[in-house]
């Protein structure tokens, strides 16, 4: 009750006029994954600051360019809202053509999280640490094979990234979304992921597979025991965000409301998210677009290294 007490505070009348009677979200990648979460907790949020129906429509396709494109064409009554991850940064340069522009067809909302990527491991591979997965994987005749959610992913660069650094061989194996990976690694069919730490954490604490390192600059208090790749490769940071944004023109006194909403809800809901291994965001219209800018630049970089392109 206190937490809807805060966000109904949240509330501007201006917006009366300008508030659509429903809002969908498009989440681009398949239900489960960090993009599904996050986008159904900011559903929830909105709900309940607006009382506006708000679905989530799963539109998942192309590295997340499908329901990106479909957004980008929606009109921008504010109806219609996009949940993108850092993978969009990275297909400006993984794509040799993309049917829309993530930074002219969108306006930035917010950022709702940042995602760690877990490096994990079938419990038939001996390594329990990061040296000695190294050494593993450099002791693989044929390479080690490994899943990601997709080509251009950041779960796929991030591996990429200590693939190229550690000098090692692997098959890359990409699915539709973090699950399917997953769900592939349980199986042992494949030996490795990098992938986002929420679609994950249940099976680690179940033991169905084994944490080596994670991606962020430090170990995360409520996962102490796992080491960062970065106590090994000092700098080293590989971290995954997620984000609202809408079609271009949507407008303003909409777009902060909803970052508002978003933020607030994301801080005062913090625990369960770090429970989750989510870091709650910070940024909302006025400092998304730089930090959008920097990551483009950033992940350019790893695409490069992947060698990886695509249609």
């Amino acid at each position: 009750m206190r937490r809807r007490t805060l966000l109904a505070g949240l509330a501007l009348p201006a917006l009366a006029q300008a508030q659509p009677s429903q809002m969908r979200i498009i989440s681009p990648y398949a239900p489960g994954g960090a993009s599904d979460t996050l986008s159904r907790f900011s559903a929830q949020a909105i709900n309940e600051a607006l009382g506006v129906n708000v679905v989530v429509e799963n539109r998942p396709g192309a590295g997340g360019n499908l329901g990106a494109e479909f957004v980008a064409r929606a009109p921008n009554d504010g109806s219609t809202w996009l949940t993108i991850a850092a993978a969009h940064a990275a297909n400006v340069t993984l794509y040799r053509r993309l049917p829309f522009d993530v930074v002219r067809d969108f306006v930035p909302v917010c950022v709702i999280g940042l995602v760690p990527n877990v490096l994990a491991v079938h419990p038939a591979v001996p390594a329990r640490s990061f040296s000695e997965f190294l050494d593993w994987a450099r002791a693989q005749p044929q390479g080690l094979s490994y899943g990601s959610a997709g080509i251009g992913t950041l779960p796929h660069l991030a591996m990429e990234l200590v693939r190229h650094r550690a000098g090692f061989q692997a098959v890359h194996l990409p699915f539709r979304g973090s699950v399917p990976a997953i769900t592939e690694l349980l199986a042992g069919r494949i030996q490795a992921t990098f992938e986002n730490l929420p679609p994950s954490a249940p099976h680690l604490r179940a033991g169905g597979i084994r944490a080596i390192a994670i991606s962020t600059a430090q170990r995360l208090p409520d996962w102490p025991d796992v080491p960062a790749v970065a106590e090994t490769w000092p700098g080293f940071e590989a971290v995954a965000w997620q984000a609202l944004m809408a079609p271009a023109g949507t407008p303003m006194a909409l777009v902060e409301r909803v970052a508002q909403i978003v933020l607030a809800a994301t801080a005062a809901q913090a625990p369960r998210l770090r429970g989750m291994g989510i870091e709650p965001g910070q940024l909302g219209p006025d400092r998304f677009p730089a930090f959008l800018q920097s990551e483009i630049t950033k992940w350019a970089e790893a695409v490069r290294l992947s060698g990886a392109t695509a249609e």
